[in-house]
C-alpha cells in the first residue's frame, strides 16, 4: 500500500506563515504526498513551488463553518481555480441540512459543481454535528449532483474521522463517489483502519509522523 499517495498534506492553521507553508511544501515533496491542503491565500504561491513536482494542490471554500452564500461559494471556486487549485474541499451549510432543506442544499450543490466541472471536488459533512441519518441525506444529495468526495469533517471544529462514519458514508456513497477521511488520524495504524473502513484520501497534519511510524500528538 503506498499509503503517501492517500494523504493530503494539511495546514489549515489560522495563523500559518510562509515558513510554515515551506515547510509542507518541502515534507509533500520528499514523501510524494498526493496533495497539500492549504489556505486560499497560499494558492499561487504554493503552486510556484510545485510546478515540477507531481503533488497537487487541494484548498478549503466554504471554511471553516461553511455559512457563506452560495454565491460567495461558487466564486470561491472560480477564485481557487484560477489561482491554480487542484482540487476543492467544501463545508457544507450545517443549518439547511439540519432544516432538511433540499432546494437550497440540492441549488449549491448544482451551482458548485457546474463551476467545477472537470475538478475533483469534496463536500465536508462535519460529522460530528450530525445524524447519521443527515450524513446519508446529505451524502445522497451530493451524490446526485456528481460530487466526487464526501469527506468526515473539517477537523478543527468537531469530532475528526471515525471507523463508523467512514463505513457508513462507503455504504451511502458505493462506487459513486469516494470518501475523505479527516481528523483525529495521528497514526500509520489510523491511516490504514481508515482506508480498510473505505476512505481513499486522508486528511492530516501527521503525514510525516505517519511515513515514519509514528504517533502523532498533535488534533489534526
Amino acid at each position: 500500500m503506498k499509503i503517501n499517495k492517500y494523504i493530503d498534506h494539511t495546514i489549515l492553521k489560522r495563523d500559518a506563515v510562509s515558513s510554515e507553508i515551506d515547510k509542507i511544501i518541502k515534507e509533500a515533496i520528499k514523501y510524494k504526498f498526493k496533495t497539500i491542503c492549504i489556505h486560499p491565500i497560499w494558492i499561487e504561491y504554493s503552486k510556484d513551488k510545485l510546478k515540477k513536482t507531481d503533488v497537487e494542490i487541494t484548498t478549503v471554500l466554504g471554511f471553516p463553518y461553511g455559512t457563506q452564500t452560495t454565491e460567495t461559494k461558487v466564486f470561491e471556486a472560480k477564485d481557487a481555480l484560477k489561482k491554480g487549485a487542484d482540487e476543492l474541499d467544501f463545508v457544507i451549510n450545517i443549518s439547511m441540512v439540519h432544516e432538511h432543506n433540499t432546494d437550497y442544499l440540492n441549488n449549491e450543490l448544482k451551482l458548485i459543481r457546474k463551476a467545477t466541472q472537470g475538478t475533483v471536488i469534496k463536500l465536508i459533512l462535519e460529522i460530528g454535528l450530525l445524524t447519521n441519518d443527515e450524513i446519508k441525506y446529505i451524502s445522497e444529495l451530493a451524490v446526485a449532483e456528481n460530487w466526487n468526495f464526501i469527506k468526515t469533517s473539517t477537523g478543527i471544529q468537531t469530532t475528526g474521522a471515525t471507523i463508523e462514519a467512514v463505513e457508513l458514508m462507503k455504504s451511502i456513497t458505493k462506487n459513486k463517489a469516494e470518501v475523505k477521511a479527516s481528523g483525529s488520524i495521528r497514526s500509520f495504524e489510523d491511516a490504514v483502519a481508515m482506508i480498510n473502513a473505505g476512505a481513499t484520501r486522508i486528511g492530516t497534519s501527521n503525514g510525516v509522523d505517519i511515513m515514519k511510524g509514528k504517533v502523532s500528538k498533535t488534533d489534526y
